[in-house]
């Protein structure tokens, strides 16, 4: 009897133990450590990508918890990021051309839109009707950002020289007070701040494209250690933007619904910069050429002290794109 009850014993804990290990099998494993991401951003439709992935739980997919930083434009971001106030910064391919004469451990790994939203803005009272009138006058540009490679771009083919124009450094924030004010005739400005200058001085101003037709590129900019140290992150981001941009050209009215709703504006507000963006994750050639235009461009006019151009290609970090989405990645 005394037999018999130790077989029944073991054989239950057998089944305790088999049932025990069919368990631990099952149970799902433990989540991966959630990394923190600080992101730099312009707060504009240009930025949508980023908008639909955090309201979509996307960057939480990837284990990342994404928080934003508003900068007025992508040179400040880029300088946060130097500061190490942040990990991800939003800028032009501009700012990383001229950084990079100075920083060697930049890297872009990859764009979230391209957009033709830049223009030239002028009070219509100091005697400006055509882009011509802009000689002997006051213009505000930001340095260091792409509206001012662009202004410059708007002068030479409007056959002005830039001796002509008397140009002042003025913050995207401050354009619309400097213009109020009349301390400035005319300025360089972008979105969103284009558009409040628009709706404050209604009838007061006219405005012309800057861009002649060319692009420029909304990058994801980093620094090298965190692309070595951290390539989940890295991942996980592009990743997050990528799928966003699928929702983006399947929903596009909730897409559009959902960067109104963050930037508190409305549908009208939006429209104007949304026809005129490209939403894409891609690292193109032709994004290559424009850097290497802008680096020759920053030399002639001695906005940095060089003789050439940097390899640009060395700035801009394709494997994470390529291992994801191969097609995306047009740079030799």
């Amino acid at each position: 009897m005394k037999k018999k009850a130790i077989v029944v014993l073991v054989a239950t804990l057998v089944i305790i133990l088999v049932v025990l290990f069919f368990f631990l099998l099952r149970k799902p494993p433990a989540p991966e450590k959630v990394e923190k991401v600080r992101i730099g951003l312009l707060p504009d439709s240009v930025s949508a990508l980023l908008f639909i992935a955090q309201q979509q739980g996307l960057f939480e997919r990837y284990g990342l918890d994404v928080s934003f930083q508003n900068h007025q434009a992508g040179a400040f971001a880029v300088n946060d990021l130097l500061a190490d106030e942040i990990d991800i910064a939003t800028a032009t391919e501009f700012v990383l051309a001229l950084q990079a004469f100075k920083r060697e451990d930049l890297r872009a790994i990859g764009t979230i839109s391209s957009s033709e939203t830049i223009e030239v803005v002028a009070r219509r009272d100091r005697g400006i009707r055509k882009p011509e009138d802009l000689k002997g006058k006051i213009v505000g540009s930001s340095k260091g950002t792409a509206a001012d490679f662009f202004l410059r771009t708007f002068l030479s083919f409007n056959n002005i020289h830039p001796e002509e124009v008397r140009t002042v450094d003025v913050k995207p924030a401050e354009v619309l007070t400097a213009l109020s004010e009349g301390k400035i005739d005319g300025a360089v400005s972008f979105s969103p701040y284009s558009g409040a200058i628009r709706k404050k001085l209604s009838g007061k101003i006219l405005s012309w494209p800057a861009q002649g037709g060319r692009d420029f590129y909304y990058l994801l900019i980093t620094r090298e250690d965190l692309v070595k140290t951290h390539p989940r992150v890295i991942t996980g981001l592009l990743k997050a933007v990528l799928e966003a941009e699928t929702f983006l050209k399947k929903h596009e009215r909730e897409a559009q619904g959902i960067v109104t709703s963050i930037l508190g504006i409305d549908q009208e507000a939006l429209k104007t910069t949304w026809s005129k963006t490209r939403f894409r994750v891609r690292l193109d050639q032709d994004l290559l050429t424009l850097m290497e235009d802008e680096g020759r461009w920053a030399i002639r006019n001695k906005l940095v002290d060089a003789e050439k151009i940097p390899d640009y290609s060395t700035f801009l970090h394709s494997e994470g794109l390529r291992k994801i989405k191969p097609e995306a990645v047009g740079v030799n």
